[in-house]
């Protein structure tokens, strides 16, 4: 645990000093929650001046489309030197965007699977936590083939589900209408989840909800941040 938070500390360095390279401003804080397979990494303050005058304009699909296109290039430059610091290969990159909080969320999946130790805290409910998330994808699409949650620590849970576009999705994406759908499902992913009260089960504050899919390979993720249970 004591090595993991170690990695963590120099991943985060790292990464603000990357994104201050390629953005031309790097976020305020970063917080890097590390548990093999999976790195989450949560920006805050993280809005340059020009993407600033845009969303004041309402240009909000702009500011994420240009981010789109730096992501693309900024996720392979910087794995090489990741993968260094974790001693693992790194399978998958995603993010997300809360433009009206300046933050943000950068998360890998390495090639290994998840241990079987990935447990969650024994006072919440595993089950009913993914009975929600089920839920809510009814709601929005269908039932996924395949839905498992993942503790990660105090201030983040991963959420993967495989197997839950419809045909009508299957098309667009087939079509070269990925953008488009990303750009309609986020809110309503956003929407659907917060109709489904999860606090109470997690029993703390949920801060932001980001999500982002494969969509070549019909499976996607959503990340929480959470609100650090208040040390009594």
């Amino acid at each position: 645990m004591e090595q993991q938070q170690t990695e963590a500390q120099m991943i985060a360095a790292y990464i603000g000093k990357a994104l201050r390279d390629h953005f031309g401003k790097g976020p305020v804080n970063i917080h890097v929650s590390y548990k093999r397979p999976f790195l989450v990494m949560y920006v805050k303050d993280f809005l340059g001046p020009m993407e600033n005058i845009l969303l004041q304009q309402n240009e909000e699909q702009r500011v994420a489309q240009s981010r789109e296109f730096i992501m693309d290039e900024f996720c392979p430059r910087v794995q090489p030197d990741i993968e260094d610091m974790v001693n693992g290969s790194i399978k998958e990159w995603y993010f997300d965007w809360n433009f009206e909080a300046h933050t943000g969320m950068i998360w890998a999946v390495m090639e290994e699977e998840p241990s079987k130790n990935f447990r969650w805290p024994g006072h919440l409910s595993q089950r009913a936590f993914e009975r929600k998330i089920i839920n809510l994808s009814i709601k929005g699409q269908k039932e996924p083939d395949y839905t498992k949650s993942y503790w990660i620590d105090e201030r983040s849970v991963m959420i993967y589900r495989a197997g839950i576009f419809v045909e009508i999705e299957k098309e667009l994406i087939h079509a070269g209408f990925e953008e488009q759908l990303k750009t309609a499902k986020r809110p309503m992913e956003r929407r659907l989840f917060q109709e489904e009260h999860m606090e109470p089960i997690l029993q703390r504050k949920i801060t932001d909800v980001f999500t982002d899919w494969n969509f070549q390979e019909d499976k996607g993720y959503m990340v929480l941040s959470l609100e650090p249970e208040k040390k009594r």
